[in-house]
């Protein structure tokens, strides 16, 4: 009797002593890059947040923002041939890629308080905002709340009224030992995750390019800040969902939506849903594409900002004239 009750302390000490130990690796950048090896990238400080920053070309200014999870990286497709005739800025959204997250409460809301001091502080003159999936959600909350004049919206195939967590997800935002739970992801289903996940997110893009994003995406995604981040950010999200959506109708900027005619591969049905609230948005349906239009359909995608661009340029003359 006496063995059997030691043990069972030994069992205790022993649980106690990991799960001690997995609070502490949780809070530590084990597993975190430290530092992006691209040149072309830039580091600014907003709201005691460390934002990774790509600026590129010069002219009128578009501003893309990622979804989740996603970086600088997601627009590379589009980016290259928009610098030449605009001043095209991305950056890492808080918890992503190479950003921090020292205070990030993982919501919309930060995301959007964070691009609005991003285009201040960037000094960017009324940019086209243009958001994938999560960051569309962010740049639907900014057409909601946003006081600056002169602001155009492009939301790509973005969640707009309902999201769903996995159950990963919600095991992994448990508090207090929940980032020591995406350290030990990081370290064993992460990779497999990523390449399951992707891998049904493109119908139109080559196999050896959809490997090697997987490849780039393996790299980053898999850092326990950002499997943590996306844990989290999935949590809150439909919370996040019905503090806005329901405001969509008051929203007076210019909109335009793509997403794919595959409602099984996209969001098709948020988008069609927005659509019909805000009248004088726009709706794009594009063949043959899954949930990462930029790459499926770049050239499109393309087409469509440069449309919106010179379309804003004519609006503007026409207002000074």
């Amino acid at each position: 009797m006496k063995k059997g009750k030691n043990s069972t302390k030994y069992i205790i000490f022993a649980l106690g002593t990991s799960l001690l130990i997995l609070i502490f690796v949780g809070y530590t950048d084990l597993g975190n890059l430290s530092t992006d090896k691209n040149s072309t990238t830039t580091f600014v400080t907003v709201k005691n947040e460390t934002i990774r920053v790509s600026q590129r070309g010069s002219g009128k200014d578009i501003l893309l923002i990622h979804g989740s999870p996603g970086m600088i990286e997601d627009w590379n497709d589009i980016t290259e041939a928009l610098a030449k005739e605009y001043r095209v800025t991305s950056f890492d959204r808080p918890g992503h890629g190479f950003s921090s997250s020292n205070q990030y409460t993982y919501h919309i809301k930060d995301n959007a308080l964070i691009t609005e001091q991003l285009i201040s502080k960037l000094n960017l003159k009324n940019p086209l905002i243009v958001g994938h999936s999560y960051g569309g959600s962010t740049a639907a909350y900014m057409a909601v709340h946003t006081n600056k004049k002169n602001l155009q919206f492009l939301l790509i195939d973005a969640p707009l009224y309902t999201s769903r967590p996995r159950k990963i997800y919600k095991l992994i935002s448990t508090p207090v030992i929940g980032k020591g739970m995406a350290l030990i992801a990081s370290y064993t289903i992460a990779d497999n995750q990523i390449r399951d996940g992707l891998s049904s997110m493109f119908q139109n893009t080559a196999k050896e390019k959809i490997e090697y994003l997987i490849k780039e995406r393996q790299q980053i995604w898999s850092q326990p800040k950002v499997i943590y981040t996306k844990s989290k950010e999935s949590v809150n999200y439909q919370e996040d969902l019905n503090a806005i959506s329901h405001q969509y109708k008051h929203i007076r900027s210019a909109i335009t939506l793509i997403t794919g005619k595959d409602s099984l591969g996209t969001l098709r049905k948020d988008c069609e849903r927005f659509h019909e609230e805000v009248h004088h948005s726009e709706l794009i349906l594009l063949d043959k594409t899954g949930h990462y239009i930029q790459f499926d359909k770049s050239q499109d995608v393309i087409e469509i900002i440069r449309h919106k661009m010179r379309s804003d340029t004519l609006i503007l003359q026409d207002t000074l004239d």
